[in-house]
């Protein structure tokens, strides 16, 4: 008889040893990926603050750089005493700040925010620099305008006047091409053009033959600040109606100075902080020595890096904010709980007020 073949096969020994195997290099393989994953996304979360931070700083010094625009520095560089009002509804009273391309608004222990301002929308390709003169003498500070030319000058427009030393802030309410006239009426909301009693009150002067004018379209003002750990910017809609829109993301910190330099210079030998005498509304003489704004930004990581295992994170420490700038102080008291758990990245330069340097200001 022929004897059966017997098949030889894995014991259950050897199928557990294997299976002991194949999950401890699982386990090595997974913890390799895990390693791996959290390299790559704190890499990336590092890329995405490069580039939120980049971006951030590019829209703020681009708008500081161009604040002004729209303005014949000329015409107000002889201004020393300036008449202004506005009843917006609200409140009624002086234009603050009105020479100022650039304004801080001091956070204190918090973040400051950055107002910058211009004499019409810097999008506006129409845009068309209205220069004039009076060509006869105002019978007194109400009286219409008799001007050499209305180019530019339209219905709703601002303008202002200047001589001796003094300047004026109108709202336009009627414009006669024919007749070579402007009129500057009180009435409406809001409105620039306070009525004659108050004129008289405040001793709004009358200008005369050779005053130098200038309309514009509008006062187009845009605000930088920071909301939780987003950067946030305000401006006017298309009906001038102020919004407020959420442009950059894991933007948690910004520090803003002013440069300043000693009357009659265009050199910067000192920066302030906005508080005390820096603080808004600003002196026409102080507005002058303001040459350049110096920013320090803030970009967080999306990245959350894990506590250790005390359940404490330290990837972000005390010593490190202390290090983030050689000149502006971040007070991590108003930063999310857990902001040591994010790695950060700091952005800084000095961007100097370009429309104030070209007109010597």
């Amino acid at each position: 008889m022929k004897g059966h073949n017997r098949e030889q096969g894995f014991s259950l020994v050897e199928l557990m040893v294997g299976m002991l195997i194949a999950i401890v290099s699982s386990i090595v393989v997974f913890q390799m990926f895990s390693v791996s994953e959290r390299q790559k996304r704190t890499t990336t979360g590092a890329a995405d603050a490069q580039s939120n931070g980049a971006t951030a700083f590019y829209m703020i010094d681009r708008d500081v750089k161009m604040a002004g625009w729209g303005l014949e520095q000329g015409l107000v560089g002889g201004c020393n005493t300036l008449f202004t009002y506005l009843d917006n509804g609200v409140t009624t009273g002086p234009v603050n700040d009105l020479f100022a391309s650039v304004t801080i608004a001091d956070g204190g222990a918090g973040q400051d925010s950055v107002n910058i301002q211009y004499y019409d929308n810097p999008s506006n390709a129409n845009f068309k620099l209205a220069l004039t003169s009076l060509r006869s003498t105002m019978p007194q500070s109400s009286s219409e305008l008799n001007v050499n030319s209305t180019y530019a000058c339209d219905i709703g427009d601002l303008a202002i006047v200047s001589q001796g030393g003094n300047c004026t802030l109108m709202e336009i309410t009627q414009v006669q091409p024919s007749a070579l006239k402007l009129q500057h009426n009180p009435g409406g909301t809001p409105t620039y053009n306070p009525g004659v009693p108050y004129q008289n009150a405040n001793a709004w002067p009358a200008y005369s033959t050779g005053a130098s004018m200038q309309c514009f379209s509008k006062l187009y003002k845009r605000t930088y600040d920071i909301q939780g750990t987003t950067l946030r910017l305000t401006q006017p809609d298309a009906a001038w109606a102020m919004q407020t829109y959420e442009v950059v993301p894991h933007i948690i910190g910004m520090q803003v100075q002013y440069g300043i330099a000693d009357a009659g210079s265009q050199q910067v030998n000192a920066w302030v902080d906005a508080t005390g005498a820096w603080a808004s509304p600003l002196a026409i003489a102080s507005i002058r020595r303001i040459k350049a704004v110096r920013l320090s930004l803030v970009a967080r990581s999306a990245e959350f890096e894990k506590p250790d295992t005390t359940g404490v994170c330290a990837t972000t420490t005390p010593a490190m904010v202390a290090g983030w700038s050689s000149w502006a102080t971040f007070d991590t008291a108003g930063f999310p709980a857990d902001w040591q758990c994010y790695r950060y990245k700091v952005f800084e330069s000095i961007v100097p007020l370009r429309n104030i340097i070209w007109a010597n200001l």
